[in-house]
């Protein structure tokens, strides 16, 4: 007697598709609106109004970094679920979908570490220098930025995959791919960072905030997007393949008597 297939848990498979909004809508307030990260401080700010940014929005800050530290999480469970849609397109040996997943989670990690060093300034402001403030302000920079390689091999694990889709009409449409590609391309000049404490490659500047930050953000929402709704198509083709499976069966029944 064969094995019968696993039963896919669609509904758990969208709630984990349903956290790509849950990041996107929940970090960009907290950390943007909440904590004042739109725009960011400039990384030419003096050390004394680095702090003195710290001071005024203390509680502020402290409470969007503590929120988005646990909302973070969700671009990784996120990225399992474009994981799982991935390996529907390129078969369960696919090893693009594993690197998509791999960058998923990893991205997650300076995401994270940058955070909690910003909370870190803010809940200890009165026992920081402004020289101390200044770097924490500036190593979180880094470390979210500089990191991007990671991002760009998930968004073009990702792009490459949707690409190769041979239905009609694809899971995931090729404007959002080719969007992929080109948030990669954006990426590349915030290598420059470290070079720059003004105009548009410094890490608050035109390329490497406004454009870089913003070509990422465009793909994570229509990426959550048609993810959640492939989820669906997905759940109604395995249902259409079933029902011929379930016909047949109840004819050979029908045959034996």
């Amino acid at each position: 007697m064969k094995d019968q297939p696993a039963t896919v848990d669609y509904t758990l498979w969208k709630l984990m598709a349903w956290t790509g909004p849950v990041f996107f809508i929940g970090f960009f307030f907290f950390w943007g609106v909440v904590a004042d990260n739109l725009p960011p401080m400039a990384a030419s700010a003096s050390p004394q109004d680095m702090w003195q940014h710290y001071k005024d929005l203390r509680l502020p800050i402290t409470l969007g970094m503590s929120v988005c530290m646990v909302l973070a999480s969700c671009y990784m469970s996120f990225g399992a679920a474009v994981s799982r849609v991935m390996k529907r397109i390129e078969g369960a040996d696919g090893w693009l979908s594993n690197l998509e997943l791999m960058g998923a989670t990893i991205t997650y990690c300076p995401i994270v570490v940058a955070c909690g060093i910003w909370l870190c300034c803010a809940i200890q402001i009165d026992q920081l220098t402004p020289e101390m403030v200044q770097f924490c302000y500036r190593l979180g920079w880094m470390i979210i930025d500089l990191a991007y390689m990671v991002t760009s091999w998930q968004i073009l694990a990702v792009s490459i995959v949707f690409l190769r889709d041979r239905r009609e009409k694809k899971l995931v449409p090729a404007w959002v791919c080719w969007w992929g590609f080109v948030t990669v391309a954006s990426f590349f000049p915030v290598s420059l960072i470290p070079f720059f404490t003004s105009g548009p490659f410094a890490f608050h500047g035109l390329f490497n905030f406004w454009i870089a930050f913003f070509t990422w953000y465009i793909w994570i929402v229509a990426m959550s997007l048609f993810i959640i709704r492939a989820v669906g198509r997905l759940q109604i083709e395995e249902q259409g393949a079933a029902q011929p499976s379930v016909a047949q069966d109840a004819s050979r029944l029908a045959g034996v008597h």
